[in-house]
Parts: C-alpha cells; structure tokens; sequence
C-alpha cells in the first residue's frame, strides 16, 4: 500500500471518529424515548411533560402552536420525534440546538394537482378538449375524451379560479379555496358561436401549413377556446411550443423577451424575440422577430422580421422583412421585402421588393419592384419594375419598367425598356427590339413596333440614291418608325441599301398634309466589310386618294459618310453629280439636297 493511500484511509477513520459522536449528540433529543398518557389536556401540558422527561426544552413561536388546544395521547416509550408527529399531524418539522428542540413550520409542497369532469349541462355527455386554465396563474389543461382533466398548480395560492372555456359553450367559472377541494364536476352551458373577426384572424397563423406541421392539435385546440384572454410578461423561454415557461398558455401571452431553443409559440412580442427553429405568433409583432427557419405572425408586424427560409405574416408589415427563400406578406407592405425566392405583398406596397426569384404585388403601391426573374403587380402602381426576366402590370401603372426579356402592361404611364415590350394601352414611350400596344398616345421605338388599333404604311418611293425602296412604316401618325430597303437597276451603277428611321406626319387639312423623317441607312458598295453610312432628312408633301392610298413627294438632304471607302467598279459612287453639294470641310464626308416620291398604302384602323 502506498503512502497516498494510507493517508486516506487514516483521514476516513479519523473523520468517521469525528463525527459519530457529533450524530450520536444531535439525534438524542428526536430520538428520547418518553411515556405520554393524557385525556383532555392542553397542549402545553403535553409538551412540558415531554421537556422534563427528555431534560430538553421546547422553543416555538405561540402564534404557530395554541397551547391551550386539548388532546387525548397514549404513548409508551416512544421518541419523541414519533410522538411529536402524532401530536401535530407531521405539520411542523423540527430542529436540535442544544439542549433545546426548535418547532419550526412544515416544508410546504410546491405543487399539487386539481381533477375533475367536464359535463355538458344539457345532455349530461363529457366534454372533450376544453379548455381548463387558472388567468392569475397561468396554467391551462385540455379535457379528455371522457370529460376527465387534471392540472398540476405549482403554487398555493389560495383561492384559485379556474376557467372553463371551448368554442360553442359559455365560459364557467370554478373557484378552489383548499387541496380538499380538488376534485371537481364541473357543467357547461352551450352558446351560439359568435364568430368575432380578432378571434378569426388570430387562429389563422395555427391554420397555415406551417402551424398545423408544428403546433399540436390540442394547442390549437385551446388556442380556439380562449381566443379572448392576453396577458402581457416581461419574458419567456421555451424548448418547443407548450414546453417553457409558459407551457400551454404561451400563446396567450405577449412577451418582452422571447427565447425559443426549437420553437415557440406566443400570443405576441413586444420587444425581440429569437428562435433557433420558429417562432408562431397569434397576435402582433414590434420591433425585433429571428428565426432561423421560419416565422408566423397573425397580426401586424412592426420592425424587423428575419428568418432563415420563411416569414408569413397574415396582417400588415411596417418595416423590413429579410427571408433566406421567401417573404409573405397577406396586407400592406410599409417598408423593404428581400427574400432569396419569393416575395409577395397581398394588400399594396408603399417601399422597395427585392427578390432574387419572383416578386408579386397586389392592389398596386408605390416604390420599386426589383427581381432577378418576374415581377408582376396588380392595381396602380408608381415606381420602378426592374426584372432580369420580365415584368408585368396587369393594371394601371405610372412607372418605369426595365426587364432582360419582357415587359407587360394594361395600361402604362412612363417608359418600358426591354428587348420586347407590350402594353394594352401605351401613355409613354416603349423602347426594344420589338414594340407592341394595342393603342398608344405615345412612341415606340425600336426595330419591329406594331400599335394594332392604328395604321401603318407600306410604302414604295424612288430617291435620287436608289430608284426602288421599300419602307415599313410602323406606329401611329403622330411617332413612327420605318424599316427600309432599296435597290437600283442600273448595271453601271448598282446601288443597295438598307436602314431605319422615324418619322411624324401632319395632316392640318382632311387631304393634305406632310412628313418629316430621319433616316439612318447604310450603303452596299461592293464590299460587306466597308459599309458607308448615309443619313437623310426627308419632306414631303401627302394627298389621300381614297382611304387606303397616300401620294407623297418632297425634298431632302443627305449626308453620306464614305470613311474613306472607294466604290467597287460598277457600283454608284457619292456625292451624286446634278445635286446641289454643300462642302463640309472634309473629304471623307459630303452631302446634297436631293428628293423622293412615291406611294404608300394604308392598313389598320382608319
């Protein structure tokens, strides 16, 4: 044996030498046997006679023992903690200290239990889930099927009034004055539901597939059955919903301070609360609300609201709402959405949606409205739309709307920017590779712009540059745009050519009139790869011949930009001899006054 263990071995014994002596001493009051044998007599009396045969003496305070009480006691030699027990019912407990017992009052139980039936009072059948709760206490159990309850109350605090509620029945109240009256029948009356909107609204968050995955069928239960009662507490903490500090009354309490490990569920915060998991709330939200899943309001939010991958709230949102996959809103948006996915405002947006996916708006707003998919809103809208890959206002808007693919839109006020644009009815202008409106008061600019309740011009017209050309002229009289080719037959003098323009045309008398375009075309000059550009200004005047046909000549000016490109043999060359030439003061770059004439047919609405 080493020495370390000598050493503990010596020190055990002497510690056990130490204190037998020390135990022997402090139990020889309790444990004094002594002969009672009285009828009738006080108190006292007995406990005198017990202090003089244990040589002892008692110390207690009158006001918990009354000393003039009368008792009958037979006792033969037994301790004087047994007799002690049988005098006082184990009321008291007892400490030595010295040569004097101490009474002391009884360890009171921390808890107990209250049972009973639930009955319905006009069939006499048991009630099953109701709900049984203390307000002052906030403890809450569920009947079961056969009517039966039982709930744990952790202090007693008497009296204690229980409430019976469930959804169909009147409220029933039970008072509790003593443990012995813990066993309970209580009948309910039945009522007529009123359905009160608050009462509907606030089970809607347990209603979404989210709260039905997550809250019990009997927190839900409850919630149902005493949608009417709140409470407001500085704090909660919780596991998950009904397992915290609350239990099952956590949804009826609005909370400063919200800690929940998986989940909780509360009737409100007003101040942060913070889950790992989710957090459901019944009623409203201010100020702070994290989650690292998700988050379920039923009221209004006001603040900040962020989660993981979801955020519902059923009412209103008054500040910015950050969600990993996708934000949900069923009213208005006062504030900022940004969700990874999807975001939606249900009632109208006064603030800015950025959505990494799809963002839909409905009853209209104000703001910006910025995705990288799709963007739709309903109702009037004023703002901005920006998608990467198309918006779409399927009502009145005063905005401006910029997309990679398409824009859309019933009736638009502003400026449409995408390689296609289509838009019902067009205030604005519409700028893309392809333009569409069914009316417009506006311009659409672009290669290909079709307004269907207008007319368009295909138009057949000579020019000193090439004696055949054909132009498609699209778009209304007021803004036009023109596709145009041309050609000529000369085999000494070839010329091609192709561009675009727009043009306006005024009609001051019900025949006559004018045009004004500017064109930008490009001339083939024997070579694709060096191709001269010419722009023209052309004027003419217009005579309508019947409804379909329009005769048109005027002048032009022309200014054609060789950048020192020679002309392949055959081919025309420029400045054209004939015209008037006006000198620029380069080489490289000359013009003339020139003319055209020709014939255009009118197609569309007249």
């Amino acid at each position: 044996m080493n020495q370390n263990s000598i050493f503990r071995t010596v020190l055990g014994l002497a510690v056990i030498l130490v204190m037998n002596p020390c135990r022997s001493f402090a139990q020889q009051i309790l444990n004094k046997p002594v002969d009672i044998s009285v009828k009738g007599q006080p108190v006292s009396a007995v406990l005198k006679t017990m202090s003089e045969q244990g040589k002892f003496y008692f110390s207690y305070n009158s006001n918990l023992i009354a000393g003039d009480s009368l008792v009958t006691l037979n006792v033969s030699r037994q301790p004087v903690r047994q007799v002690l027990d049988q005098l006082f019912y184990n009321r008291f407990q007892y400490k030595e200290k010295g040569d004097y017992l101490i009474i002391l009052p009884g360890v009171k139980e921390k808890s107990f239990h209250i049972s009973g039936l639930i009955l319905d009072d006009e069939t006499g059948k048991p009630v099953d889930y109701a709900s049984v709760y203390s307000r002052q206490l906030l403890v809450s159990t569920l009947s079961e099927d056969d009517g039966g309850f039982r709930l744990r109350i952790k202090e007693r605090a008497f009296p204690i009034y229980l409430t019976v509620s469930k959804v169909g029945y009147g409220d029933t109240t039970m008072v509790i004055n003593s443990t012995e009256e813990s066993a309970r029948t209580m009948r309910i009356q039945p009522k007529a539901v009123d359905l009160d909107p608050l009462i509907v609204r606030y089970s809607e968050g347990e209603s979404t597939w989210l709260g039905r995955l997550f809250l019990s069928q009997r927190l839900r239960a409850q919630s149902r059955n005493i949608g009417r009662f709140f409470v407001a507490l500085p704090y909660q903490a919780s596991l998950t919903p009904g397992l915290g500090t609350h239990g099952r009354m956590s949804g009826q309490v609005v909370n400063k301070f919200s800690l929940n490990v998986a989940g909780g569920y509360t009737a409100g915060v007003n101040g942060v609360e913070i889950a790992g998991g989710f957090n459901i709330s019944k009623e409203n939200v201010r100020y702070v609300q994290l989650a690292g899943a998700f988050n379920v309001v039923s009221g209004h939010v006001n603040g900040v609201q962020i989660a993981g991958f979801s955020n519902n709230v059923l009412d209103s949102l008054h500040g910015v709402q950050i969600s990993g996959f996708s934000g949900m809103v069923r009213k208005h948006v006062d504030g900022v959405q940004v969700s990874g996915f999807l975001s939606r405002a249900g009632g109208g947006i006064a603030g800015a949606q950025i959505t990494g996916a799809i963002g839909l708006i409905r009853n209209g707003g104000h703001g910006a409205q910025i995705s990288g998919g799709y963007n739709q809103v309903r109702g009037v809208f004023e703002g901005v739309q920006i998608a990467g890959a198309a918006n779409n206002a399927r009502d009145s808007v005063r905005a401006t709307q910029i997309s990679g693919g398409l824009n859309m839109a019933r009736n638009i006020r502003g400026v449409q920017l995408a390689p296609f644009n289509y838009a019902k009815v067009m205030r604005g202008v519409q700028i893309g590779m392809i333009n569409i409106a069914d009316s417009s008061a506006g311009a659409s600019i672009g290669l290909i712009n079709i307004i269907r309740k207008s007319t368009s011009n295909i138009t057949v017209y000579a020019t000193e540059v090439a004696p055949v050309n054909v132009a498609w002229k699209m778009g209304t009289h007021k803004f036009y745009s023109l596709l145009i080719v041309g050609t000529g037959f000369s085999g000494a003098e070839k010329v091609r050519t192709f561009g675009a323009g727009i043009g306006r045309e005024f009609f001051p008398f019900r025949k006559t009139g004018f045009f004004v375009e500017l064109l930008s075309q490009n001339v083939y000059q024997g070579d694709w790869e060096k191709i001269p550009s010419l722009s023209r200004l052309q004027i003419a005047a217009t005579y309508k011949v019947g409804r379909h046909f329009l005769l048109f000549a005027g002048p032009s000016y022309s200014v054609f930009d060789s950048d020192g490109i020679e002309a392949k043999k055959g081919y025309k060359s420029f400045p054209l001899s004939g015209y008037p030439n006006i000198d620029l003061g380069s080489k490289k770059v000359t013009s003339w006054i020139g003319w055209q004439a020709g014939i255009s047919w009118r197609y569309g609405k007249l």
